[in-house]
């Protein structure tokens, strides 16, 4: 291997070239823009299984022995704070670190192929999660599917069960890396609770179940022209749509 080799084998934007390359620029999973082609103290895991605790990792995902190793982990959001499916978990140091990367790399967790890298920062800032969140992580659950004229207030009416503390949150959150232009998320609210527990417990009891109306909502109506009455009218049809809700914890 020659000089030149070596030097962009070592230098971290060359090396996330060659990824990319290899795996193709359009992987469902983006590749974080701080890969080390060198030992670090932390390792992002990738393609992760969604609604992955921190459990999951420490106790499922590592080893019993390096459980014990790990300093902190963070998971990721876009600034949007949809979870990316993805953590960095920081040890106190490089050996330790390169264990848990090569026991973690290509390992598959429930139906998913992990994917391990070194990187050069612990914690990547993000605006939103400081702005929104706080210190509420843990207590945050960011839940999407439902139909588009829903508002916070039925939110908190429709689960009235639960011990909710705020629904004001916003669940579509300015790009602050895309000037002022807003990625539009009709249906989605972000809804913080109590205690972990019952942020926990709300997520178990609805996650992948049905949304359905209660009083005073109304979907919104289609009209199938195939269909006649008797005085050869257009007869209008509701219908109406399955809204699967998904219910994903903020950690």
């Amino acid at each position: 291997m020659t000089d030149s080799d070596n030097a962009k084998i070592n230098d971290p934007v060359e090396h996330r070239r060659i990824i990319r390359k290899e795996h193709g620029a359009n992987m469902r999973n983006p590749i974080a823009g701080d890969i080390s082609p060198m030992p670090t103290l932390t390792v992002r895991l990738s393609n992760l299984p969604i609604n992955t605790t921190p459990e999951d990792v420490r106790f499922s995902i590592s080893t019993k022995w390096l459980a014990f190793k790990i300093n902190f982990l963070k998971f990721e959001y876009d600034y949007n704070l949809r979870p990316l499916n993805s953590c960095r978990v920081t040890f106190f140091n490089t050996q330790d670190a390169y264990k848990f990367l090569t026991h973690t790399h290509d390992m598959q967790f429930v139906g998913h192929t992990i994917r391990s890298d070194f990187v050069l920062t612990s914690v990547v800032p993000n605006e939103s999660l400081d702005k929104y969140v706080g210190n509420a992580l843990g207590r945050l659950v960011f839940l999407y599917g439902y139909p588009p004229h829903v508002n916070q207030h039925q939110i908190r009416d429709y689960y009235r069960q639960y011990d909710i503390v705020d629904t004001t949150i916003p669940g579509v959150q300015p790009a602050p890396l895309m000037g002022q232009t807003f990625l539009s998320r009709r249906g989605a609210f972000i809804v913080q609770f109590s205690t972990s527990s019952e942020a926990h417990r709300f997520i178990r009891d609805v996650y992948n179940t049905e949304y359905t109306r209660k009083g005073g909502e109304e979907w919104q109506n289609a009209t199938d022209t195939n269909s006649t009455s008797g005085d050869d009218s257009p007869k209008e049809v509701v219908k109406q749509h399955r809204h699967l809700i998904k219910a994903i914890l903020l950690q």
